[in-house]
């Protein structure tokens, strides 16, 4: 099965591209704030717990942002 997967970011409004860069980098800052706190405060459970699914629920908000076609 092919499926034909083009992503063209031009067709975004410049507007809603730098949303999507903020959003991101706003995703990476709370990553870096608390993975430092949970090693600063000793957390019983590894911060991956915390920063993995917010990584991978945003990469997948993301991907669905792009990929999406209205037709």
């Amino acid at each position: 099965m092919n499926l034909p997967l083009h992503l063209d970011v031009e067709q975004y409004p410049r507007r809603v591209r730098w949303f999507m860069a903020i959003a991101w980098v706003i995703i990476a800052v709370k990553c870096i704030v608390v993975w430092w706190a949970m090693n600063r405060w000793h957390v019983p459970f590894h911060p991956l717990w915390i920063v993995g699914p917010t990584l991978v629920f945003a990469a997948l908000a993301s991907v669905l942002w792009l990929t999406h076609h209205e037709d």
